[in-house]
């Protein structure tokens, strides 16, 4: 079995594809219910169904189970059109994950305000109050999920549209990235280089993970994701958590 220094891999900003692998725990994998879970949004949405298959091309995963839990609109800082806390509490105590990776790109309201700790109404206007906010969340979010056991990764956002995307994938990435230094052991998925291009900028078209063809990645509102997109951003998930679960299947085989 793996140390708990584990082996980590991740480029930090790079916009390399990159990952975080956590250190391991001795809660079984082969006893857990669901082996993965994965949360998130309207994205996670359009990724959710590719990722199973895309691990169980692996010989050593090819009877991972996978379970998705994601609600197009939701966010961290609208518990009244979901309660993600409440919610992701129910689901470790039900599915007892090994692994949870989470995906969510920012989404908010503009008639539901969320209540800042200095006691101001979160505006809709994605300042860094409201990513102050959100990280505050995502950690709690985190600690909830790593309860049982769990191991935990984040998705970082792919890329926006235009000068204000730039400006808003930037910050909730640096966000992210900030959760993962102040919560050691929490891992990333790159999602700007599953859905960028060579420079992490914004791309409508990318090769297909399937024949390397050229494919539409990106759905005319320039944010959710086509079939080959989601496809994209599941083989990034994938390759992320694969040598975790891969070792972990291992050392409990020879325990």
């Amino acid at each position: 079995m793996l140390s708990r220094r584990a082996f980590l891999t991740f480029v930090a900003a790079g916009g390399t594809a990159a990952a975080v692998v956590p250190a391991l725990t001795s809660c079984g994998f082969l006893s857990r219910n669901v082996d993965v879970l994965l949360i998130g949004d309207s994205i996670m949405n359009q990724t959710k169904d590719f990722v199973k298959p895309r691990l169980r091309r692996l010989p050593a995963l090819d009877d991972v189970e996978v379970k998705a839990q994601a609600v197009n609109g939701s966010g961290l800082l609208t518990p009244k059109i979901y309660d993600w806390k409440t919610k992701a509490s129910e689901l470790i105590e039900r599915y007892e994950p090994a692994a949870v990776v989470v995906l969510f790109v920012g989404n908010y309201t503009e008639t539901d305000l969320w209540l800042a700790a200095n006691g101001t109404y979160v505006p809709n206007d994605y300042q860094q109050l409201f990513y102050d906010e959100w990280r505050k969340q995502a950690e709690e979010l985190t600690e909830i999920l790593r309860r049982r056991g769990a191991q935990v990764w984040w998705v970082l956002p792919p890329p926006f549209y235009g000068p204000e995307g730039q400006r808003r994938e930037g910050l909730l990435r640096e966000t992210y990235l900030q959760l993962a230094r102040d919560l050691p052991g929490v891992g990333l998925v790159d999602g700007r280089a599953a859905l960028g291009g060579p420079n992490g900028e914004f791309e409508w078209n990318l090769p297909s993970i399937d024949n390397g063809e050229i494919v539409t990645v990106r759905q005319g509102d320039s944010l959710h994701l086509t079939p080959d997109g989601g496809k994209r951003m599941a083989s990034a998930i994938a390759d992320a958590i694969a040598p975790y679960l891969i070792e972990l299947r291992r050392s409990r085989a020879n325990a």
